[in-house]
């Protein structure tokens, strides 16, 4: 039965994922804590980078066939993030277990509004931007 929890959890998580680009950490570390899976900070860690590495993988392969991701701006992302997510791998399994739980949620706690008003702020820039001037030319003079 804790797989089948497991399963629903990456379910949620993959389709987070998948949807937005983003979150599926956010599901499976709470779910993995859980008191029906009870793992720790870190083993949940764990268990979501790995199941999330696998799942985004298919999902980047899915987007670059279908031109809806930049290779050059991913892999300007993903160089420097493969050396630092060594780092922090390294000072995660020093850290105790009530720490790794504040840094994940107050990590939560600053992203997620972040990243509204990130796109809030992107929305009224599109807005206030003038539109685009509409042609006038040789098919408006056909019905005339």
């Amino acid at each position: 039965q804790r797989h089948c929890f497991a399963g629903v959890v990456g379910f949620a998580g993959g389709a987070t994922l998948g949807l937005v680009g983003w979150g599926g950490g956010q599901m499976i570390i709470p779910g993995m804590t859980h008191q029906y899976m009870a793992l720790n900070q870190l083993a949940a860690t764990g268990v979501s980078l790995f199941s999330l590495s696998l799942s985004s993988i298919s999902s980047s392969v899915r987007f670059a066939t279908s031109d809806s991701a930049c290779l050059v701006t991913a892999a300007s992302i993903a160089i420097p993030s493969i050396v630092t997510a060594r780092f922090g791998t390294q000072l995660a399994s020093r850290l105790s277990n009530d720490a790794l739980e504040f840094a994940f949620n107050s990590l939560s706690l600053v992203m997620i509004p972040t990243h509204l008003y990130i796109q809030q702020r992107r929305h009224a820039q599109q807005l206030a931007q003038p539109p685009p001037p509409t042609s006038t030319g040789a098919a408006a003079s056909s019905h005339e």
